[in-house]
């Protein structure tokens, strides 16, 4: 176990100096930043205020799954993050915390039949597999190591459709859904 904490520190020291030099204040590390903030601004803009609550235990549950799955992926050196935000996580913390609810939340707002939902579910996970991962892997944001993009396309479906169904019937028990 000394072995590992030792490996532990000398770990966050490296990261810690890598960050510092090598990320900080770059234009990925702004665009990141800004990948924190912005779509928070937007989501208030947009959300169906009478739902609220409904909504944000979606993207809730959302960001949960994501940030276990990046965990796993990242423990297994799937994929690297070679720029954070911040150093203290190998996770991209601004797509596990805000990109992926968000964009997760406005769809499941947006779109509450199951048939709809399946259809811009679908396509959302087209856009964050085919367009979203190619432009961050090109940025050098995110590598694949033991990875391919098409792996993540079905994830994308499942979280969106398994959440889905998780929480009408957490909020709807004995009930189905008010029609939308």
């Amino acid at each position: 176990m000394e072995e590992l904490i030792k490996l532990s520190r000398k770990i966050a020291e490296k990261r810690n100096e890598y960050w510092l030099h090598d990320v900080f204040f770059t234009y990925q590390w702004w665009l990141l930043l800004g990948l924190t903030i912005l779509p928070w601004i937007l989501w208030w803009k947009l959300v169906d205020k009478k739902r609220i609550i409904e909504i944000l235990l979606y993207g809730t549950v959302i960001s949960l799954y994501s940030i276990l799955l990046d965990d796993i992926g990242s423990h297994f050196t799937l994929w690297i993050y070679q720029y954070q935000l911040i150093p203290i996580s190998a996770r991209l913390n601004p797509i596990d915390l805000t990109v992926m609810p968000i964009t997760f939340m406005i769809v499941y707002q947006y779109f509450k039949k199951w048939k709809t939902f399946l259809i811009a579910q679908t396509i959302l996970a087209a856009g964050a597999t085919f367009v979203a991962e190619p432009i961050f892997t090109w940025m050098e944001i995110y590598e694949p190591l033991n990875w391919e993009y098409y792996y993540s396309f079905l994830i994308y479906i499942l979280l969106g459709v398994v959440n889905k169904w998780f929480v009408e019937r957490l909020l709807y028990v004995g009930d189905s859904p008010p029609e939308r």
